[in-house]
């Protein structure tokens, strides 16, 4: 889906297709808003993927455009030509597992890390175990969420033809919350704050929705028995 077909629902509900109420400029503004009001409800509908270098130590921060940490998949090792081969998986454990069981904070230093802990209360920083050492370079990759592109930026003609790389359908939500702004710009009247909220709470209402049903489409992994090899009971 294109930046021009959100522009168009919206100018059409806000009766507003010949951009008198607002401009089109202003509509981007609002996508922008709309989008990265979107991105910080829900970080997985635009995440980024890259190989970043850790720091010394076990304390370490995200790329200076992260949001939050979605993941952390493996090592990497960066080859003469700039390409990286990727290596051993790393694992999110808890702290309060590490701390309790050893003394991991002081741990010899290594060129390969096994585990990152994450904690949403400081969500643009991260720790690894073992700590990194200070003579080596360690590379790994990692899954983000970020800001999206600024449409208002772009020039108009070349901003609508943009597509919308979202991970998801949320045409719905984003037309919602540009309306509740479009509505909130313009209340001269108690009856367009009134419409202002609506919209707003049809944005929140359709996330929620949406979150119910990817969940219940979850890919899902049985367990395994707890007893393994042990014989199971038939229906005999």
């Amino acid at each position: 889906m294109k930046v021009s077909n959100i522009i168009d629902r919206v100018t059409l509900l806000y009766n507003d297709m010949d951009y008198v109420r607002l401009s089109k400029h202003q509509y981007l503004e609002f996508l922008d808003d709309a989008i990265n009001t979107l991105i910080t409800m829900r970080p997985d509908v635009w995440v980024k993927t890259e190989v970043v270098k850790l720091q010394p130590g076990i304390r370490q921060t995200l790329p200076d455009e992260a949001y939050s940490l979605i993941d952390i998949y493996c090592n990497a090792t960066k080859e003469e030509d700039g390409t990286f081969t990727y290596g051993e998986p790393i694992f999110q454990v808890e702290r309060r597992d590490l701390d309790y069981f050893s003394d991991w904070r002081r741990a010899e230093a290594s060129d390969v890390v096994y585990e990152f802990i994450y904690d949403r209360k400081t969500p643009r920083q991260f720790l690894v175990n073992p700590p990194v050492a200070k003579d080596k370079d360690v590379y790994i990759e990692m899954a983000y969420s970020a800001p999206y592109v600024s449409f208002a930026d772009m020039q108009e003609d070349v901003a609508m033809q943009q597509d919308l790389e979202l991970v998801g359908n949320y045409c719905g939500p984003l037309v919602d919350y540009m309306l509740y702004l479009a509505y909130s710009t313009d209340s001269t009247s108690s009856n367009d704050r009134q419409i202002a909220q609506q919209y707003m709470q049809s944005f929140y209402q359709a996330l929620g929705q949406e979150y119910n049903a990817s969940v219940i489409a979850m890919p899902k992994i049985d367990e395994l028995p707890t007893n393994i090899g042990e014989a199971q009971p038939t229906n005999d």
